[in-house]
């Protein structure tokens, strides 16, 4: 396929399925990926001369997470865009999931964004998006202000009750979340329940 791109760049000839003639084509491409390109063709992944005849002004744009002042406009607009298409009312989304959403890595960029503002559009039972609103792993990134006067045994307590929650009381998912085995996590919870 590379090949066949390439011969298109260079000759700016199409070769219709069925035809023998060529047709001409006026074209500009525009192409995008998120693979490290030089380092493919240093190992033969990709070819160099394609690379060069299509790294002609590239545009490189930062994911999502070194940007996050977008992220609240960009909540927005799919809180907007995915209530409209699904006839719902535009539900207001809290300050603390905005903070949890600006604080998240976002590996999948801004398609993970969508993704998860279309679910919870869709999911929000109320006019309102809050933290349980969140997935799981999402929960965690917010932001609370600590009340530094409780006792290690408190926090640790506390703790390991909201894992559990989390898991939906899965005790040996929990022990491996807490980094414990499930006799450990049993005789925590023995000792929280005294």
């Amino acid at each position: 396929m590379q090949v066949k791109l390439l011969r298109v760049l260079q000759d700016k000839q199409v070769s219709m399925i069925g035809s023998k003639t060529p047709r001409k084509v006026n074209v500009r491409i525009i192409a995008a990926t998120n693979k490290d390109l030089p380092l493919l063709v240093k190992q033969g992944g990709f070819r160099e001369d394609l690379y060069f005849r299509l790294n002609v002004l590239p545009i490189c744009i930062p994911p999502l997470r070194e940007h996050p002042e977008d992220i609240e406009p960009l909540t927005h607009h799919f809180l907007k865009k995915y209530a409209t298409e699904n006839s719902l009312p535009i539900p207001s989304i809290s300050d603390e999931v905005l903070n949890a959403l600006k604080t998240y890595s976002w590996p999948g960029n801004v398609r993970e964004l969508e993704n998860l503002i279309y679910r919870m559009v869709i999911m929000c039972e109320g006019q309102s998006i809050c933290t349980p609103d969140l997935p799981t792993y999402m929960k965690f990134t917010i932001y609370q202000p600590q009340n530094l006067s409780r006792t290690l045994q408190e926090v640790e307590r506390e703790y390991i009750k909201a894992v559990l929650v989390s898991v939906g009381d899965n005790k040996t998912l929990a022990a491996n979340i807490l980094g414990i085995d499930r006799k450990t996590l049993y005789n925590k919870l023995r000792d929280i329940s005294e």
